[in-house]
């Protein structure tokens, strides 16, 4: 039976963003791995920024978009794409890369986003770094990241066994619950929550326990009755830095996946160059693709 909570959650058209670079590579593998899984459809997309073809240098001012168009043709002649409905687009967009994808995800009614990141600011290729954390900040839909440390699996074996949903307690995004929840239910995955508690260090044991306790009742009565019994769940509290422990424990339990959702900014663009964002780290330092979830 499927789960009450999230009945018109799917992830029927998925775009799949690529600037063909090694760390776009890495990701395309749970691109194709979950088209091939969902049967959905799977958009290649390829973004040449405007004022690039506008500063290219004869005799060849379209180089640039050439090259992109060579580079995509040569991607999807691979055999991985074999079975896999699929469709390509390569285009030319002003103003910033995350704008013109954020209007596409809109156009293309787009279910899920899947890109690769290096997790650096100040990188100027189109997908790498800050310009594919503006990409988790503003999409209208969920966005995959697989980083530098996520490491790609075949896709015969791109099976998500363990999801860690990583939350900060309400009022935190309820949507990425529901595509925890979801997700767990369609891949038999065992789904561990995880609540991390910042507390200063001269906080007496008595009271550390107290919070934790309250912060486990409080983790264990965000599942609804019915999704308890399709998937398996275990409850986590943590005391220390948010990003340190979600990383830790991915590690520990060998997650195959963190779902977690942003906290709200309407300054995308100077939130993602903070290091100290949690996000941020998680999707720098993570083993495993993050799915990130806005409210």
């Amino acid at each position: 039976m499927g789960l009450l909570l999230s009945p018109s959650l799917s992830l029927r058209n998925i775009l799949f963003a690529t600037d063909f670079s090694s760390c776009s590579e890495s990701a395309l593998t749970y691109a194709i791995g979950l088209s091939r899984r969902y049967d959905s459809l799977l958009n290649i997309v390829s973004v040449v920024p405007a004022e690039i073809c506008d500063n290219a240098q004869p005799p060849d001012p379209f180089y640039f978009r050439h090259s992109a168009e060579n580079k995509m043709a040569n991607l999807v002649t691979s055999e991985l794409f074999h079975g896999i409905r699929h469709q390509e687009l390569v285009t030319e967009g002003e103003g910033r890369v995350s704008q013109v994808l954020s209007e596409l995800m809109r156009k293309l009614e787009i279910d899920l986003v899947v890109l690769g990141t290096r997790g650096r600011g100040g990188v100027k290729k189109l997908l790498l770094g800050s310009v594919a954390e503006e990409i988790v900040y503003s999409a209208p839909c969920p966005v995959l990241t697989a980083g530098p440390y996520a490491s790609p699996k075949p896709i015969p074996e791109l099976k998500l066994a363990r999801i860690l949903y990583a939350t900060d307690l309400p009022p935190g995004p309820a949507r990425a619950l529901a595509y925890a929840l979801w997700l767990a239910e369609h891949e038999h995955a065992h789904l561990t929550l995880l609540n991390i508690l910042k507390m200063p260090a001269d906080v007496p044991l008595e009271r550390v326990e107290a919070e934790k306790d309250i912060a486990m009742t409080r983790l264990e009565q965000l599942v609804p009755f019915e999704a308890g019994l399709s998937v398996k769940t275990e409850f986590v509290v943590e005391i220390g830095g948010p990003a340190e422990d979600i990383l830790k424990v991915a590690e520990g339990q060998g997650a195959d996946l963190i779902v977690m959702g942003p906290h709200h900014t309407s300054h995308p663009r100077i939130s993602v160059h903070l290091p100290w964002v949690t996000p941020h780290q998680v999707l720098c330092h993570a083993r495993c693709p993050v799915f990130t979830v806005r409210g």
